[in-house]
């Protein structure tokens, strides 16, 4: 089984990727993007994923862990291996807000079109899963930040983690959600 931690850009992607950690579980990574300000706690990926399009065959490196690829690519995936998918979904302007900052550009006139390919993004990448039975839970990063209990409960019974809450709990730094939508 490879547990496949997926979504857009500025989802959440490698939040959930430190909790995977902290619930023991082995990541496939190789630390070539490296911490920053944006992501002080790191990135968590694996630079052979960017060629997935050519060559998926590092996934078999994956079996029995955990790994990080981003909803667009998730449709190259080797479906003779085994998967189960957390889905890090975020409000588009949280994302779009967020990458801004990060690459330090305004993209305003940009952030219709933007949206809209994000969210086909995520529905493409959905059918996908749907369309090849492979299971996967939607977890929303604004409830992990503001109710983390209910996304944690749901990540560790979907997962069959055998970890204290408390111990995943402690992973969440709210100081990192910088770039909020207030609901």
């Amino acid at each position: 089984m490879i547990t496949l931690v997926t979504g857009i850009p500025r989802s959440g992607t490698s939040l959930m990727m430190q909790l995977c950690a902290a619930a023991k579980e082995p990541i496939l990574s190789d630390s070539i993007r490296k911490e920053d300000e944006n992501n002080p706690n790191g990135y968590f990926e694996f630079e052979a994923v960017k060629g997935i399009v050519k060559s998926n065959a590092f996934l078999k490196e994956a079996d029995g862990k955990t790994i990080k690829i981003v909803a667009p690519l998730v449709t190259f995936i080797d479906l003779s291996l085994n998967y189960r998918v957390i889905f890090m979904l975020r409000d588009l302007d949280e994302v779009l807000q967020s990458q801004e900052k990060m690459l330090g550009k305004d993209q305003q006139a940009q952030r219709e079109k933007l949206k809209a390919m994000y969210q086909m993004h995520v529905e493409k990448s959905k059918r996908f899963l749907d369309a090849n039975n492979i299971p996967y839970i939607e977890i929303k990063h604004q409830e992990v930040m503001k109710e983390p209990e209910i996304s944690l409960t749901k990540l560790i019974d979907f997962c069959q983690w055998n970890v204290p809450l408390e111990s995943l709990k402690s992973v969440i730094d709210t100081s990192l959600y910088r770039n909020r939508k207030e609901s």
